[in-house]
Parts: C-alpha cells; structure tokens; sequence
C-alpha cells in the first residue's frame, strides 16, 4: 500500500508470487540414461505464499513514518480511531497537529487550532491517503509483486513482498493475520518507512477551534 508531504508512501502496492519448477526433455541427447529409480521429493505438502493482505480501512491503528532525504531525517505520526485520523508532525521547535473527520479537518499548533471544512482539506499540505490502503488498491498490486520470504518485522515475523510500480520499489511486510505491519519504499533519494501498531485509539476533536475565516 502514497505518501506523506513526504510520503511516496506509500505505496504500497501487493500482488502475488508463485513459484515454477521447469524440466526439459532433449530428444536428441545420445547419452545412455541410468535405468535405477531415483528418490523424488513430495512437494505437495510444502505451503505456498499467497497474497492476501487486509486493508487497514475503519481499523485502529497507529502508524510512525520516518523519512530520510540528504538533509536529514524527520518523524512522524499517524493515528486513526475508525473514523477520526490524526497526524502529528514533531521537530525540535515545533509540534503541529492535523485531524480530520469527514466533513471538517483541524489544524493546531502553538497551542491554537482552525477548523476548515472538508473542501479546504488540500491546503493541509497533509493527505491522509497515504498511510492507508483500501481493499481495492491492494488487489491492484496483485501482479506486481515478488515474494521475498519470512523476514523479522515490527509484529515480530513477517511473508515479505517486494512491488515496483510508478519507478517506486516498495517491501510490503504483512503480520500472521495479513495485516499490513510494515512498509518500506524509495524514490528519488528519499526513503520512507512506515510501521504500524493496531490498537484502540481515541482522537478527541479540540474545543477552542477558531472560526475558518480567521487566518492561520
């Protein structure tokens, strides 16, 4: 499974691997063939990867995105209750926070906050749309994906899945429930990585938001 003001997040595109044993049969080979049975291995049996994660729509979750660029890295934070999403960008001045509901989003900082109706949303500088995937665009990335194995994860062991769509390479981590645990992605000389912890979350809209007609 977009990305942030930062985000390419995201990214985050799945799909399927399958794996393929290829035999070939050489008519003119002269060779004498050995006549004795040899042992064959059952692979019947062996698990098969299978692509199926689950979208991370009306889930409670916390999601923290570290981006890395030449100048430096940054960190940030993205909660969501179900209905309510919250995003707090923290650097060592500043502390800004954006909340969104479905027709209105907040934006506070220095202990103020400004309500603006839905419509003025692209003015956050913020999309929520890049920390969440939707059962949809999962399944879009079904043929661009490369199975890479069980591999140590935030949800402690994860199948891994490699995708490269849009000249962006992502890994994709999914939990033992094929939640998505981690994310991981690249373009242009910046790296993104967004890991996710689901749990119940409670986002309180603020009280004191001045009227959208007051400037910021």
């Amino acid at each position: 499974m977009k990305k942030v003001l930062l985000i390419v997040l995201v990214v985050l595109l799945l799909g399927g691997g399958a794996a393929y044993l290829l035999t070939k049969d050489d008519k003119n080979d002269q060779t004498p063939t050995n006549t004795e049975s040899q042992p064959t291995t059952d692979t019947s049996s062996e698990p098969t990867a299978s692509f199926s994660p689950l979208s991370t729509e009306g889930k409670d979750f916390v999601a923290t995105v570290t981006t890395t660029t030449k100048t430096g890295t940054s960190t940030a934070k993205f909660e969501q209750d179900g209905t309510k999403t919250r995003y707090t960008i923290s650097t060592s001045n500043t502390n800004s926070q954006f909340i969104y509901t479905k027709d209105t989003y907040y934006v506070c900082g220095s202990g103020q906050c400004y309500k603006y109706t839905a419509k003025q949303s692209n003015s956050s500088g913020v999309d929520v749309k890049n920390y969440q995937y939707s059962g949809s665009e999962l399944s879009s990335f079904k043929n661009s994906a490369a199975y890479k194995g069980k591999q140590s994860c935030p949800a402690g062991t994860c199948d891994v899945w490699s995708v490269t769509a849009g000249g962006i390479t992502s890994t994709l981590y999914l939990d033992d429930q094929q939640r998505i645990s981690q994310v991981e992605s690249s373009q242009a000389g910046t790296t993104t990585k967004i890991t996710y912890e689901y749990k119940d979350v409670t986002i309180s809209l603020p009280t004191n938001a001045k009227s959208p007609t007051t400037s910021f």
